[in-house]
């Protein structure tokens, strides 16, 4: 099926932009009375950094399965593409920090 959404980089782009996003409610939800460095630092120094990003990539897997389901297999591999980046992303954040 050639679509206009079955685009690898289409997925790629959701795959990175939904876990900003889900990171930003987070965010503008919880922690409104600090800047985004204190927050980072603090996430940091409570050693739960990678653990929130790492949850915040839990939106990739029903973005993956809605392109799954239909049919839209390049995209798909976008959204995977981008869950493996963060991955590794988590991986070299945990051993660094």
């Amino acid at each position: 099926m050639n679509s206009k959404f079955d685009k690898l980089h289409l997925g790629l782009m959701l795959g990175i932009l939904a876990p900003v996003l889900t990171m930003a409610i987070i965010y503008i939800l919880k922690f409104t009375d600090s800047n985004l460095s204190e927050l980072v630092d603090l996430l940091v120094q409570k050693r739960v950094f990678t653990k929130i990003i790492s949850l915040c990539v839990i939106p990739n897997l029903a973005l993956f399965f809605l392109f799954l389901n239909k049919f839209l297999y390049k995209s798909a591999r976008g959204i995977l593409l981008a869950t493996i980046l963060f991955a590794i992303f988590v991986f070299v954040t945990k051993f660094t920090l």
